[in-house]
């Protein structure tokens, strides 16, 4: 009987290391994250991370009304519950509206349970200001880990990043920031700014002009990953990633 006993333990233990290597597999072949849209269809989104920011980001509504662009937002949770307000109007005025993360930690560095408590309640915290679902998430600084994107694809989100940095956080120039994006950008191509600094908004409307000059247009993330097919980088097979230059 208690050989019995222990054959049946030892099968239960089995089960279970299976079920949990199992489930480790199925997270590693998550989706990498997105980087651009289609190379072959000339637009562009530009995306701001941070904020809502109570004096910066209506100016910088202001800003994009006066160029007739719609944008994507990366809000971060706590400063929606500061400045809920701003969220509905980030949303009226036509632009996506995605999740950055509640207290902008680093997601690479958080155990499951609290990167999924930070997703959920940013998610949260937006929903409950805005009609739809968030379906985005771009993590704090770029840093990820493949157990972070196959979590937040269980949430029913894709992972966001971009392919081209204005470093606008760095205190650099409008108009150096304005040559960098004019020196990098194509087709597809996915923008990283920051609602909270004043410079990023003296840069818009000559990136704007110069980009339409030359035949783009720009759309949300709304937009471009439902309307067209997203480009995925090529996969390292590292655990994890950060983006240093963010």
């Amino acid at each position: 009987m208690i050989f019995n006993m222990h054959t049946s333990f030892l099968r239960t233990l089995c089960l279970i290391l299976i079920l949990l290597v199992s489930l480790n597999q199925n997270r590693a072949e998550a989706s990498p994250p997105v980087y651009s849209g289609s190379r072959m269809v000339h637009t562009i989104a530009i995306t701001f991370d941070d904020g809502p920011h109570q004096i910066l980001t209506p100016a910088l509504l202001d800003t994009l009304d006066a160029l007739d662009v719609k944008a994507s937002f990366f809000l971060v949770g706590k400063m929606v519950d500061r400045y809920p307000a701003l969220v509905r109007e980030i949303y009226a005025r036509g632009h996506t509206v995605a999740n950055h993360s509640y207290w902008h930690n680093n997601s690479s560095l958080l155990s499951p349970e609290e990167f999924l408590d930070d997703l959920r309640r940013c998610s949260e915290s937006i929903e409950r200001n805005i009609p739809v679902r968030v379906r985005f998430f771009r993590p704090p600084g770029g840093n990820y880990t493949k157990n972070v994107l196959s979590l937040v694809e269980e949430a029913g989100m894709r992972t966001v990043l971009w392919d081209i940095n204005s470093r606008d956080y760095t205190g650099v120039s409008a108009a150096r920031m304005t040559a960098r994006i004019l020196s990098k950008v194509s087709p597809g191509s996915i923008l990283l700014f920051h609602s909270g600094v004043s410079s990023t908004i003296n840069a818009l409307p000559e990136i704007v002009s110069s980009l339409r000059s030359k035949g783009f247009d720009f759309v949300t993330l709304d937009e471009m990953l439902s309307g067209y097919s997203a480009l995925l980088p090529h996969t390292t097979g590292s655990e994890s990633s950060t983006l240093a230059s963010k």
